[in-house]
């Protein structure tokens, strides 16, 4: 009887950049993605491999297909949202869409943990788990998986037929965006060059602000990088000047 193979040491990060890759919009480079597919496999063959060269590959992955996931989720909640609802609707039986229906009408969201803005807020009941009976949740959530599921399918379709010049549009600004954002970035390196005593607290902001290319980090935003660029401006306008 063989042992079975020991779990890799970083099998859940290794899990959600799979699920990055899965996810990735439909017109995100065919050639590209086999590359961080075999990347992928790469890790999981060696458990050796360090935690930094993985985070590395995600932050990559979700730097180069940045400007079409945002595309692809703002097409999604133009086009997406309405038809998610649709069809969670649909794939409840009678009595639970009613009771859903109406909670939907008195104001509750399902979202809770996503708009929780506090510790507390998520150890407080949501409106939603008072409602409900566990298996009508159950019911709601698993309609919810096969909605959402439905709704991606009807984008991957849009984004490259009907709305694909949309998309295509959408995609071109998201490039520039992120253009401009690197920009910030190098600007915000090269203050890093004039104070040896600043140096190690700039560098550090512009690690947090670069995580927010990674595919499993809430996102870079370009007002941020341009605060954190003012600031270190203004604090350095001494040695700038």
């Amino acid at each position: 009887m063989t042992n079975p193979r020991p779990r890799h040491p970083y099998a859940y990060t290794l899990d959600l950049l799979k699920l990055a890759i899965d996810r990735l919009p439909p017109t995100f480079a065919a050639p590209a993605k086999k590359r961080y597919k075999e990347r992928l496999q790469y890790f999981w063959d060696n458990p050796a491999v360090s935690y930094e060269d993985i985070v590395k590959t995600i932050a990559s992955l979700g730097k180069e297909s940045w400007p079409y996931r945002r595309a692809y989720d703002e097409l999604y909640v133009r086009y997406g949202r309405p038809s998610e609802e649709s069809h969670l609707l649909e794939n409840l039986d009678q009595v639970v869409r009613q009771k859903f229906e109406a909670f939907i009408h008195e104001g509750g969201k399902i979202n809770h943990i996503e708009s929780a803005r506090s510790a507390e807020d998520l150890r407080v009941p949501s409106p939603f788990e008072r409602y409900f009976t566990p298996e009508e949740k159950f019911a709601i959530q698993q309609a919810l998986l096969l909605a959402r599921e439905a709704a991606r399918k009807e984008i991957d379709d849009l984004v490259t037929g009907k709305k694909a010049y949309e998309y295509d549009r959408l995609v071109e600004q998201y490039k520039g965006l992120r253009q401009r954002i690197e920009s910030k970035l190098e600007d915000l390196r090269g203050l890093a060059d004039v104070s040896e005593k600043w140096r190690p607290d700039i560098q550090e902001k512009i690690r947090l602000l670069e995580q927010g290319w990674s595919v499993v980090e809430t996102g870079i935003d370009e007002a941020a990088v341009e605060s954190e660029l003012d600031y270190w401006k203004g604090a350095l306008q001494t040695f700038l000047h």
